[in-house]
């Protein structure tokens, strides 16, 4: 079980219970849907943050990663490009060679 799955059972617990004892407490009808009410609401808010907070989590070490995977494919073609250049280059010099050789 990760974090936010504790956290989500925790909170859902947290609000069954507050809701049970708000139930069974000697209160008016006004005052008890009040109180289940500004429970929910608490719950519903401790839920939207840990959401945010987990949205802001994503948006940090995704944009990183996406980064650093850009990065190294640049690098990747730039080391592609330049063996593609290098051999071009030793072809070029080996058939002047050949040529030399040939001619000379």
């Amino acid at each position: 079980m990760n974090r936010s799955e504790k956290v989500l059972y925790v909170v859902a617990g947290t609000g069954i219970g507050a809701a049970v004892a708000l139930l069974f407490a000697p209160r008016a009808g006004s005052e008890l849907r009040s109180n289940l009410t500004s429970q929910a609401q608490r719950g519903v808010d401790m839920i939207s943050e840990k959401v945010d907070e987990g949205r802001k989590f994503i948006q940090e070490k995704g944009g990183s990663i996406v980064e650093r995977g850009k990065q190294t494919f640049n690098e990747s073609v730039e080391g592609v490009k330049n063996r593609f250049n290098e051999s071009i280059e030793a072809g070029k010099h080996g058939y002047q060679e050949t040529l030399r050789e040939t001619h000379g």
